[in-house]
């Protein structure tokens, strides 16, 4: 049915106020995503979280999920003044976590993911689960996987390839 703009406006208000409600009631960390993102940190790594969900939301998931932890930094849609697929959502989200460009990866699940590295000139891994609505590898990303426990790998080879540039 069509609906004017106010009932819309309300319709998404109810949304919002539901979706913040029950953020976390079906959504689980994918599995091995805990166990890289604790290497990661063991190792030194700097990680933030650039997503096109509103901050508020984003860090009420987080929080929930007990991951917030694992963070220095996490920017949403409304955080900066552009958000992906523009590449400075990436960088700014990279500089507020005191990170490096020169040595960042992205890792994503999406075209839009994708597209935001490589307009950052930021190498990309992708996992073939997700949002994307057609395979990963239309997108031609750096590297694809299949399950977190492959990232560390990944990351590794890409790091001693010629997409290293630190």
């Amino acid at each position: 049915r069509t609906v004017d703009d106010a009932e819309l406006m309300d319709l998404f208000e109810m949304f919002i106020t539901h979706y913040a409600a029950n953020i976390a009631n079906t959504s689980r960390p994918y599995p091995g995503v805990i166990a890289a993102l604790d290497a990661f940190s063991a190792r030194g790594a700097k990680l933030a979280v650039c997503t096109n969900k509103l901050e508020v939301h984003a860090r009420l998931l987080l929080d929930t999920l007990d991951m917030s932890r694992h963070f220095q930094a996490l920017t949403g849609r409304d955080t900066l003044t552009v958000c992906k697929p523009d590449p400075r959502h990436l960088t700014g989200t990279i500089n507020l976590a005191r990170g490096d460009s020169a040595r960042a990866i992205m890792i994503g699940d999406s075209e839009t993911d994708i597209a935001t590295a490589k307009a950052a000139r930021i190498p990309v891994v992708a996992v073939n689960f997700g949002y994307a609505t057609e395979p990963v590898s239309t997108y031609a990303p750096d590297v694809i996987i299949s399950h977190y426990d492959d990232l560390a790998d990944a990351i590794e080879g890409m790091m001693s390839s010629s997409h290293a540039r630190a």
